[in-house]
């Protein structure tokens, strides 16, 4: 564990009371002088620290900055972030960890970035990344599981965004199938899934995600304005990026875990937090149009829409309207 990783978790753990100099040598087996050494750094970095000379060091303030020190400081997953890569631009955060993937990167790498020029979303749709104001992040993923089955990890993403968003920010946020997160009729992220596939084995899966944590009106140009929202603009406060960007990644954990093993435990979390099920709703595939019911998901993360005619189709993605309750 790095230093200043080490004296971050220090803090947080002692929730706004002193630590004292020697106690923090002793954990990580550094003289006091190397401590405060580090300490000036971190201050260096904007963190607000109080110094006693009889007391210790106790952190007061944060900076409204992504450190892959800070997420892992607040950290508790042996798998998903075992390594975390911060970069203050790229073009696409699922590029880069690709490109990590090919080098030997291991599964559970989280790769973030301040701002992305060039961010995607489904089917290559341009995703705004306004620098500082957002989680824009991808994970890699080596799941064993068929490519007919890779909907389980977007569904399990869909969960895990929705949850971690729900318990840090206390807002009523969804899931409108099959990859958004919105709040009221309004988008708030998004969850993309990329996969590399040989043979009927998922070499890797590269998942993801957008969330507009502190964006302004003015940052949805165009069409955007009408149809996106952010944490900021929904509960009239600035949020901790850091602090939803480890929840979100402790809950990735698990509900990717879990639908490895349980996935019917996930999609029936998914159901309670989905405004798609139980609508009538047309899902645009190319030029095919799909209307019906949507009625469930199936052991793989498809959505079950029975048309009315009867017939039951079986959906892995398409753009989606709902028409009525």
């Amino acid at each position: 564990m790095q230093t200043s990783t080490a004296i971050l978790e220090a803090f947080y753990q002692a929730a706004g009371q002193f630590v004292r100099a020697d106690d923090l040598g002793r954990q990580l087996k550094l003289p006091t002088t190397a401590v405060t050494t580090e300490i000036a750094e971190l201050e260096k970095l904007g963190y607000t620290i109080e110094s006693h000379p009889h007391f210790g060091y106790r952190l007061l303030g944060i900076p409204d900055r992504l450190t892959a020190d800070d997420i892992k400081a607040r950290l508790k997953t042996k798998l998903i972030g075992s390594e975390i890569l911060v970069f203050e631009e790229t073009a696409s955060t699922n590029d880069v960890v690709e490109h990590l993937a090919k080098s030997g990167a291991g599964e559970g790498l989280v790769v973030f970035a301040e701002s992305q020029t060039r961010g995607r979303g489904r089917r290559g749709r341009a995703w705004a990344s306004p620098r500082g104001k957002g989680l824009w992040f991808s994970v890699l993923l080596r799941p064993p599981l068929p490519p007919s089955a890779a909907s389980r990890i977007t569904v399990a993403a869909s969960v895990a965004v929705t949850r971690a968003i729900r318990e840090v920010c206390r807002v009523d946020a969804r899931i409108k199938w099959p990859n958004d997160v919105i709040i009221g009729d309004k988008k708030l992220g998004g969850i993309l899934t990329e996969l590399r596939v040989e043979a009927d084995e998922i070499l890797m899966a590269i998942l993801g995600v957008g969330i507009d944590v502190n964006c302004e009106q003015d940052d949805f140009l165009n069409d955007l304005a009408q149809v996106a929202t952010s944490l900021k603009l929904e509960t009239g406060s600035a949020q901790d990026r850091v602090a939803l960007a480890a929840r979100v990644l402790m809950a990735l954990n698990e509900y990717y875990q879990l639908a490895l093993t349980d996935f019917e435990a996930v999609a029936d979390e998914w159901a309670k937090l989905c405004t798609t099920l139980g609508r009538q709703i047309v899902v645009t595939l190319g030029q095919r149009r799909i209307e019906g019911f949507a009625q469930a998901l199936d052991s793989d993360g498809a959505l079950l829409v029975r048309c009315d005619s009867g017939q039951m189709e079986r959906i892995l993605g398409g753009d989606l309207v709902v028409e009525r309750a």
